[in-house]
């Protein structure tokens, strides 16, 4: 006979905060875990889905199919991590009930997360999300909302939006105070809300985690080259508004004060790869060195470049081209030559002895 496994999902790890150590197996295990939140969250949604989590398990099994329950949990970290940590604990759930499918309970969107994991492994037989009705008086509305409250407060996912952006929002607001810059307040306020509806939709926030956790460096490198790139924009916007005429030299000098900083962020974030590189003794590291020596050259050339313009010189002028032209077929040929050393070396040591 088919077995069927009922997985009660707890993405946000709800269960954890309360002392229940997930993944619980089995009917006498689900039933201490329903009453400790029974004891610790009554009034909860979660546990109401696990109750039919648990009356969905019993109602099969007096029919006489093989059934088993769990439940599962995530993290109380980032979606990622969530999502990994749940996957892990499913692994080791089939591993010693070995079902053959699967019948999802869930509550919430962010728990709908799961159901692609349990998917990857497992056929699912049933979905059921619980939705639990809410009374609309005054005094019941006023408990849910600080429930609500209490969570933006407490969980770091959702902290950062609801702390976060508001704490930044209000210490622009001091400081331009105290810096008679109030009539630019607004304008920046807006960029922090829209940067923060980016990085919240895009998922840059969880993307930056998980790049923390697998590369400090990199997390580190960037940081630095966000604040170069910041930097070098102001060094251009100041550059600019102090122009006398405006035409394409002048535009171009206002190019030029904004690449240094350019340059440097590239040259960091390289250097920043090519560490990585070199800890994992990786050796396509010469890579991101090739980069940072073109970029320092590219860099090197547009400067002469650009004093050549404001000399107007035309013998000075047919040199920079002549030295463009022999920096570019070197940095080509080079980079050809290390491809070629780097593919030999790799077929060499590769190669069966």
């Amino acid at each position: 006979m088919e077995k069927i496994l009922v997985i009660y999902i707890d993405i946000d790890d709800d269960l954890g905060r309360i002392g229940i150590k997930t993944p619980v197996i089995g009917e006498s295990e689900v039933s201490q875990a329903i009453r400790i939140a029974e004891e610790k969250i009554p009034t909860d949604s979660d546990l109401n889905t696990m109750i039919v989590a648990y009356n969905i398990f019993k109602k099969m099994r007096n029919e006489g199919q093989n059934v088993e329950i769990t439940f599962i949990s995530g993290s109380e970290g980032s979606s990622l991590e969530s999502q990994l940590q749940f996957s892990k604990k499913l692994d080791d759930v089939i591993k010693k009930v070995n079902p053959s499918k699967a019948i999802v309970v869930y509550d919430s969107p962010e728990d709908a997360k799961a159901i692609p994991i349990i998917q990857s492994r497992l056929p699912i037989a049933g979905i059921e999300r619980v939705l639990v009705e809410q009374y609309r008086g005054v005094e019941e509305t006023y408990v849910l909302l600080g429930r609500y409250i209490k969570r933006a407060l407490s969980e770091p996912r959702f902290s950062r939006i609801f702390l976060g952006v508001p704490g930044i929002i209000l210490f622009i607001l001091g400081l331009f105070s105290l810096l008679n810059l109030t009539a630019y307040a607004g304008p920046i306020i807006m960029m922090v809300i829209a940067t923060a509806l980016i990085i919240r939709g895009l998922g840059i926030d969880d993307l930056i985690e998980s790049w923390w956790e697998n590369s400090t460096i990199m997390v580190i490198v960037s940081i630095i080259a966000l604040i170069s790139l910041i930097a070098g924009i102001v060094n251009g916007y100041f550059a600019f508004i102090n122009l006398k005429t405006y035409n394409a030299l002048t535009e171009f000098q206002v190019l030029l004060s904004i690449l240094p900083y350019v340059v440097f962020a590239s040259v960091v974030l390289f250097g920043g790869k090519a560490v990585n590189k070199i800890i994992a003794k990786d050796i396509k590291v010469w890579h991101d060195i090739f980069k940072i020596f073109s970029t320092v050259i590219i860099y090197y050339i547009i400067v002469v470049v650009a004093k050549n313009l404001e000399q107007n010189s035309t013998e000075v002028g047919l040199q920079t081209i002549y030295s463009l032209s022999i920096t570019t077929l070197v940095l080509i040929s080079v980079y050809i030559l290390m491809n070629i050393i780097e593919k030999y070396k790799f077929n060499s040591t590769s190669a069966p002895s």
